[in-house]
C-alpha cells in the first residue's frame, strides 16, 4: 500500500484543505443512530473496516479507507494518488509492529469545515468501537491458540480458513493452504518418550514461524500435523513456501538426529472451492508424499 500522497494532521488547520464557506450539516440524529447500529453490528475487525467504509462513502467525500496496520489487505475502496491522505491515530490500538495503529482516508475534494468535524466524529466512534473489537480478538486468540506451541489451535486454523475463504471469494484474491506431517514421529514418542515428542513439536513450530512471512499464518492441527494459511497465488509460489520450511526442518541438526522430516501437501484457492474442498486437496496431496517416500512436497 502506498501512502506516498498529501498527509493532513488533524491537530493543524489547513485552509488550502478544508472548505472555509458550507452549508454541510452534522450528522443528524437519525444518521448517527443508524452509523452506530452499524459499527455495533459486528466485532470482527475486518467487517468493522468494510461496514464503517460503506457509511463513510454515503456521508463524505471518502474514496479510499485503509486498516493496514491491522493487515496489509485490509483496504477499502480506492486510495488513488491524486486523493488527499487524512492519518488519524486509532486511540489504544496498536499495530503488527507494536506501534501505534492509524486509520487512513484517503479524500477525493476539501472537506468543509462541517465534514471535518464529521470525520472527527465518525472517527472516534470507530475508535471506540475498534477497541472492542480487538478485545474479542485477543479472547478468540486465547480459545484458538495451542498451548504447547503457540500456533494457533485446529480451532483457530477453522476460523482463519473461513475469513480467508470469504475475502478470496468477495475480491478474486486467492491464498494457499499447506498441510505438513511429521515424519517418523511416532519412533521418537515410542522410543524417547512423549516428552522428547513434545520438544520436537515446539522445535517444528518455531522453525514455521521463523520461516513464514508475517501474513502467513501456521497452526498445529493436531498430533504432529501442522497447516499453513500462505498470501500464495501460482503454484510456483506455493512450491517455494514448501521448499523453505522443507529446508529449515531438514536443516536442524536436532530434528536430523531424531530421523524426523517433514512431508507437505499443498493447494491453492479456485472458484466454487469450500473450506472441505481446498482442505481435501491438500491433505490428498500430502497423502501422496507419504506413501510414496516421505520427506517431499506435492501439490494437489
Amino acid at each position: 500500500m502506498d501512502f506516498s500522497t498529501s498527509l493532513i494532521d488533524n491537530t493543524t488547520q489547513h485552509n488550502t484543505f478544508y472548505a472555509t464557506n458550507s452549508t454541510d450539516s452534522h450528522l443528524s440524529l437519525g444518521e448517527l443512530s443508524g452509523f452506530i447500529t452499524q459499527l455495533l453490528s459486528t466485532l470482527d475487525l475486518q467487517e468493522l473496516g468494510t461496514v464503517y467504509y460503506q457509511q463513510l462513502n454515503t456521508l463524505l467525500p471518502v474514496v479510499g479507507f485503509s486498516l493496514s496496520d491491522f493487515d496489509s489487505r485490509w483496504v477499502y475502496g480506492n486510495a488513488k494518488i491524486s486523493s488527499t491522505l487524512v492519518d488519524l491515530p486509532l486511540k489504544g490500538a496498536s499495530s503488527t509492529t507494536g506501534e501505534q495503529a492509524h486509520a487512513y482516508y484517503y479524500i477525493s475534494s476539501p472537506l468543509s469545515l462541517s465534514q471535518r468535524e464529521t470525520l472527527f466524529q465518525l472517527h472516534d466512534l470507530f475508535g471506540k468501537q475498534v477497541q472492542h473489537a480487538l478485545s474479542m480478538l485477543r479472547l478468540q486468540q486465547m480459545a484458538t491458540k495451542d498451548v504447547l506451541t503457540s500456533l494457533g489451535n485446529r480451532a483457530g486454523f477453522e476460523q482463519s480458513m473461513i475469513r480467508q475463504l470469504g475475502w478470496a471469494q468477495r475480491h478474486n484474491d486467492p491464498f494457499a493452504l499447506l498441510v505438513i506431517d511429521l515424519d517418523n514421529f511416532k519412533y521418537v514418542n515410542d522410543n524417547y518418550g512423549h516428552r522428547e515428542g513434545d520438544k520436537v513439536l515446539v522445535h517444528v513450530a518455531s522453525h514455521l514461524v521463523n520461516v513464514l512471512r508475517d501474513e502467513d499464518e501456521p497452526f498445529r492441527y493436531g498430533g504432529d500435523e501442522f497447516c499453513c494459511l500462505l498470501d500464495c497465488q501460482t503454484q510456483q509460489q506455493l512450491a517455494c513456501a514448501a521448499q523453505r520450511i522443507q529446508h529449515s526442518v531438514n536443516s536442524s541438526g536436532y530434528l536430523r538426529g531424531l530421523g524426523v522430516s517433514c512431508s507437505l501437501g499443498g493447494a491453492i484457492f479456485r472458484e466454487g472451492d469450500t473450506t472441505g474442498s481446498l482442505f481435501d486437496r491438500a491433505d490428498s496431496a500430502l497423502y501422496r508424499v507419504k506413501s510414496s517416500g516421505k520427506n517431499s512436497y506435492h501439490a494437489a
